[in-house]
Formats: structure tokens, sequence, C-alpha cells
């Protein structure tokens, strides 16, 4: 063997073990502060979940402080910054129409089985659609359907209280449900949340106990108005971008998939068990439920949220929405019936 064949056989031997050893790096963006419950179930879980699946062939880093803002998570995985990440359907509303299915009225009585419903609803209408452009969905979730917290002396006991009522809502859905109960939407970053109720900016928010502690906010609650299955909820995916998908070897794709299968259900429980376990705070809080012709009221004044979403559905290539909301409402009444009783 002549020098030249010596250094190439050399270069090879040395660069085998890092061959052998070489493995696929995923980073998957996280926006969620570390303590969240869908950051944990959705991201850290799911990551540990992918390394298992792939006996460590794949491995997924998460950074230390997200690589976008939380309503640019979609732009950011479908431009190459970050692989993989985690986005709440209202935050790409005008790309993403179908998914909203879950953040209608009264469509989430459980984070469980609305996440399930919306999963499943997902695999059979809405991926032969594909609104996801650029990225590939491996999961979805939803949280427990929105609350009304009064956090001043404005008790909404009726559908006609909200009249006037300076109602705190998320950006989306819930904003236009704000509006259509007459009541006045402000909008604002969930950071800001405790200095306008501490400030007396906002005489009710549209959340769950659970979001008004984490905001902090939940010792200034004077007393909750329940809404069955709520006045809507936030859904989330969780996607890798497609060229990056794309990229992976189908034994890779085919484990990735089986990590993300517990998504819906382990990130619904968590969100329903988190809570449960404040049901002994709020037990004193004066609490309405709407129920019997209140209720029926409501619905009636939140029927125009439902026909737009069907409306967007049927401009987006579904033949007969209202079959999809058949099927979404069929499953969640299916997981609650096996859900066990708290």
């Amino acid at each position: 063997m002549n020098t030249f064949g010596k250094l190439i056989a050399t270069s090879v031997l040395a660069l085998a073990p890092s061959v052998l050893t070489a493995e696929t790096n995923l980073i998957f963006n996280a926006f969620l502060p570390p303590h969240d419950e869908l950051r944990q179930n959705a991201i850290e879980n799911f990551a540990k979940a992918i390394e298992k699946e792939t006996n460590g062939s794949v491995t997924v880093t998460i950074p230390d402080t997200t690589l976008a803002p939380s309503d640019r998570q979609y732009e950011m995985v479908r431009d190459g910054i970050a692989d993989m990440a985690l986005a709440s359907s209202g935050t790409v509303r005008q790309m993403v129409a179908l998914n909203q299915i879950a953040d209608l009225p009264l469509n989430s009585p459980s984070s469980r089985a609305a996440s399930i419903a919306l999963w499943e609803t997902y695999q059979k209408y809405f991926a032969p659609i594909g609104e996801f452009k650029g990225v590939h969905v491996l999961a979805t979730t939803v949280l427990p359907g929105r609350q009304v917290l009064s956090v001043s002396d404005k008790t909404v006991d009726s559908v006609d209280a909200f009249a006037g009522v300076k109602l705190w809502s998320p950006p989306g859905r819930l904003t236009g449900v704000a509006k259509a109960l007459g009541a006045v939407p402000v909008n604002s970053e969930f950071t800001d949340l405790f200095e306008y109720v501490s400030k007396g900016t906002v005489d009710a928010v549209i959340m769950t106990p659970g979001s008004a502690d984490g905001a902090r906010i939940l010792d200034n609650v004077k007393s909750i108005t329940n809404v069955p299955g709520g006045l809507g909820s936030l859904s989330f995916s969780v996607f890798i971008a497609q060229e990056r998908w794309d990229s992976l070897t189908d034994e890779e794709r085919a484990a990735i998939t089986r990590a993300a299968q517990a998504i819906p259900a382990a990130a619904g429980a968590a969100a329903d068990h988190e809570e449960a376990e404040l049901a002994p705070k709020i037990a004193s809080i004066p609490t309405h439920v709407f129920e019997g012709d209140e209720l029926a009221k409501l619905n009636d004044r939140l029927a125009r949220s439902i026909e737009d979403w069907k409306a967007s559905a049927k401009e987006r290539g579904i033949e007969n929405p209202d079959e999809v909301l058949a099927f979404y409402r069929s499953v969640l009444e299916r997981e609650l019936a096996a859900q066990p009783a708290n």
C-alpha cells in the first residue's frame, strides 16, 4: 500500500467510531415555563419517549430559552430555526382553521376527552386537507374548557349579566365569544394578567382555576361562572418541520410516531388532574352553573361562533362540517363515559 493509501485507510479508521455512534439530534423549542404541565407532557416527556423508542439513536435538545415568541412557533419551525415545537391553533388561526373545532364553545368538558377527540378528528378529516403547510403534525392536545372567573363584585349569574363586563380573554375565538355575550373583551399577554387584575382593569377573566392559579390571581376570584364544556378552549399541535421529517429514516419516523401516541391522553389527563387538585381551594368560592333555560340562551348567543367554524371548514375543503362536528362530539361522549369519576 502506498503512502496515499495508508493515509486514506488511517482516516477511515479514525472516523469509524464517530460514524458508528452518529445520532440524529432534534431541536425541540419550548416557550412555556419548565413547571408548566403542558410543557412537561407534550415536550419534556415526549422528548424522553423519543429517545427511548429509538434506543438513543435520536436525541432531543430543548433550548434553555425560546427561540421565538409564543405566537411565532409555527413559522419558526417552518423556516428551519428549530426542528419541533408546540403551538396554539389560535396563533395560526388564519392558516389553520380546522383544528379550532376544539376551541369552540361547549367542546371541551374534559381536557383528556377533548384532546383525544381532536386527534382522532384530525387524523380522519383534517390531515388529508393538509392545512399545516411545511410541517408534519405529530399530536394534538386541548386545554380544559374556559370558565368565567369574576375578580370584581360583578357576578355573572345569567347570560344578560355579561353585558358591559370588562372580560379578559385570550386573542382569537374567545375574544369573539366575549363580544357575542355583550362583554367588553380585554386582551393582554398572560404575563400581564396579574397587573390587570390587581389594578382593577378587568371585572372577570375567561380561564380555568388552574390557569388563574398559574397567573397568581386565584386569590382575587370572588365568584365562578361554570359553563358545561366551557365558553371555548385552546387547542395545541405538536409538529416537526416537514423537511426534517422527510430526512429521517423509516425506523426513526415510526419510533417518533409511537412516542407521540401518548400525548393527547397524557397531556389531557394531567391538565384535568391539575384542575381537580384545586377543587378544595375553590370550594368556598360562590359558583353559578349555567343550565336549563339559561344554558339554552347561552347556546343561542354562541351559535354564531360554531356557524363561523363550519363556514371556514367548508372553504378549506370539508364537504360536511356537521358530520365532522358530530364525529368530534361522539368521541367526546365516548371518552367521557370511559373516564373514572373524580
